[in-house]
């Protein structure tokens, strides 16, 4: 029975913490938001900085875990699971955990804004969210659940890359592949050249929209982060050429993440991108943004792997709540922030306040699910925790 790769399950719960850490500060970074309170400049260039790697990262390990769920399982049975873990959270969280943030952001609107509304949460579901005699569930929306939708599609679109990958065909490959970078350990810096070219290069020829541009520019270089993921833990000792280079990944991916910061601050404001003759400036920054990406993740690979793989109690309760956590998070922020804001503090201290409230009750609701099998299988998780005198050595689950 093979060993859980303990580390990373901590990258998981590091890329969900992040998330979090993320959407605290967005009341008071730069950008519009559901709910907003007075501006804390620092945080729209470190909001900046963690979009960088925190989504990058989710996607990557989300393929090294499919490796795992894809090893011993058919297509149809990886299928099945995929929905079960995927789409069922995605429709439980839009149906009851996602409709509180439409409702405050329905309150917070200026009274002069058609949308406003007054009233209670019984109120609005009955009223705007049910459609008002229009549309039904017209205020239906995803919000962060969109990951759930994507990763959905990216596992099946990428199932046969997959199958193929773990064929004795695919295998040849990745282990000539591995042949090719020992012969030259330079040539791994290629798995960050190349995304990132190709993510740039996605997006030509849709200088007139630019939206889809950027939408496309996204969504290629995640899928490419998510098969990437699962082809290195395939054949896991093709990072080993990654762990040699951890302090050089490092340098790189902070250079690069404060020069695409620079970049944003200085002559691509976020606002401007609605413009289309921006687009080569726009090239430039998503290849900054790719490059400090994947620079970044396998310096937080390597390191992980030095110091993070081990099991403690802490992970193999925590690990868990991954799925509770990213589903609960922002509607705990959101809700918990309409409040925090009324409150005559500074600035700081409401940060501060938001940051770790909503921290405590995201865990605190993550561990509320493993208490029923019927809350796990609706926020997707497969197994309950066990304590720690239960507590065996598994195989390493899915994402």
């Amino acid at each position: 029975m093979e060993k859980r790769i303990h580390y990373l399950d901590w990258l998981r719960l590091l890329a969900v913490f992040l998330g979090l850490v993320f959407h605290a500060g967005r009341p008071f970074d730069g950008w519009p938001w559901i709910i907003k309170g007075p501006e804390i400049r620092w945080l729209t260039y470190f909001n900046e900085a963690l979009t960088t790697v925190r989504l990058p990262l989710l996607f990557f390990v989300s393929g090294a875990a499919t490796v795992f769920a894809l090893r011993k399982a058919s297509a149809i049975a990886y299928a099945t699971d995929r929905f079960k873990r995927l789409i069922i959270p995605l429709v439980m969280g839009v149906l009851l955990i996602v409709p509180p943030q439409q409702y405050i952001r329905r309150l917070s609107l200026d009274s002069s804004n058609p949308q406003h509304f007054e009233g209670s949460y019984g109120q609005f579901l009955i009223g705007p969210w049910w459609g008002d005699g229009s549309f039904l569930f017209f205020n239906l929306h995803t919000e962060h659940l969109w990951f759930l939708l994507y990763l959905f599609y990216f596992s099946l679109l990428a199932l046969p890359v997959f199958l193929y990958l773990r064929s004795p065909l695919g295998l040849g490959f990745l282990a000539r592949l591995e042949t090719w970078f020992q012969a030259a350990p330079w040539r791994i810096w290629l798995l960050v050249i190349t995304p990132a070219t190709l993510g740039a290069l996605l997006p030509l020829g849709l200088g007139s929209h630019p939206g889809l541009a950027e939408d496309l520019a996204n969504l290629g270089f995640y899928f490419e982060l998510f098969v990437l993921g699962f082809a290195l833990y395939l054949r896991p000792s093709l990072l080993q050429a990654i762990f040699g280079q951890r302090r050089q990944f490092l340098l790189a991916g902070l250079g690069l993440i404060l020069l695409k910061a620079y970049f944003y601050s200085s002559v691509l404001h976020r606002n401007l991108f609605v413009s289309s003759e921006l687009l080569p400036y726009h090239e430039v920054y998503w290849s900054l943004r790719d490059l400090a990406a994947l620079s970044l993740i396998f310096a937080i690979l390597a390191y992980a792997h030095r110091f993070l793989n081990k099991s403690s109690g802490f992970l193999d309760r925590a690990r868990h709540w991954v799925y509770p956590f990213y589903i609960w998070h922002q509607t705990v922020i959101v809700v918990l922030g309409y409040f925090v804001l009324k409150l005559a503090l500074p600035v700081g201290w409401l940060y501060a306040l938001l940051l770790t409230g909503s921290l405590v009750v995201t865990v605190l609701l993550s561990e509320l699910v493993q208490r029923s099998a019927v809350s796990r299988f609706l926020f997707g998780v497969h197994h309950k925790a066990q304590p720690a005198t239960t507590r065996t050595s598994r195989t390493s689950e899915s994402n």
